[in-house]
C-alpha cells in the first residue's frame, strides 16, 4: 500500500456522502477526481520540492490511491464506482485518525479545511456542471478520444496533477 493522506479512499467517499446535500454518483465521481486534482497540485506537490524552509513537511503526493478512467460523463474511479453500485458507503463525518498519521495536527486541519472547500464548491453546482467542466481536462478527454470512449480507459493520475498544476495553480 501506497502512503496517502487517505489510506482507505472509503473514509473520504463516506465524508462525501455527509458533507454533499445531493450525492448522487456523479457529484460524488467528480467531486472525488476535483479533490485528488487540486490536492496534487497544490499539498501534493510540495511532497516534491526541494526548498530547505518546507523540509518538514509531511504531505503525500496524492490525496489517494486513484482508480480513474475515462468514462463518458468524464473521470470516474472505478473502485469507488464498483463499491457504490454495492451500497458500502454511508454519510459518516471524518475522523482525524484516518488521515496519515504522519501528518502534523496543523497539517491535518489544513487538508480538512481544503477538503471542505473543494466539496462545499462542487455542491453548489449541478452534476452536469461538474461534468462538463471536467470534460474541459486533456487528462480526460486525450484518453477517452484516443480510445473511442472505450470502457475502463485508465487515466494517469500524473497528468491530471501535471495538468492542474500547469492551468490552475501554478
Amino acid at each position: 500500500m501506497g502512503d496517502y493522506i487517505f489510506n482507505n479512499k472509503s473514509d473520504l467517499v463516506n465524508y462525501l456522502f455527509q458533507k454533499l446535500d445531493e450525492p448522487s454518483p456523479l457529484k460524488i465521481q467528480k467531486t472525488l477526481y476535483f479533490l485528488f486534482a487540486y490536492y496534487g497540485a497544490t499539498y501534493g506537490n510540495l511532497s516534491s520540492e526541494e526548498t530547505g524552509e518546507l523540509d518538514s513537511i509531511n504531505y503525500t503526493k496524492f490525496l489517494f490511491n486513484p482508480a480513474f478512467e475515462a468514462w463518458q460523463y468524464g473521470p470516474v474511479d472505478y473502485e469507488v464506482y464498483t463499491a457504490n453500485r454495492e451500497g458500502c458507503y454511508q454519510a459518516k463525518p471524518l475522523e482525524m485518525e484516518h488521515l496519515n498519521q504522519k501528518l502534523t495536527p496543523a497539517e491535518k486541519r489544513n487538508v480538512v479545511q481544503f477538503t471542505d472547500n473543494i466539496i462545499s464548491q462542487t455542491n453548489e453546482v449541478d452534476d452536469f456542471t461538474l461534468v462538463d467542466r471536467t470534460h474541459e481536462d486533456e487528462c480526460w478527454s486525450k484518453p477517452f478520444k484516443e480510445n473511442s470512449g472505450a470502457p475502463h480507459i485508465k487515466m494517469n493520475p500524473d497528468e491530471i496533477i501535471e495538468e492542474y498544476i500547469t492551468k490552475h495553480v501554478g
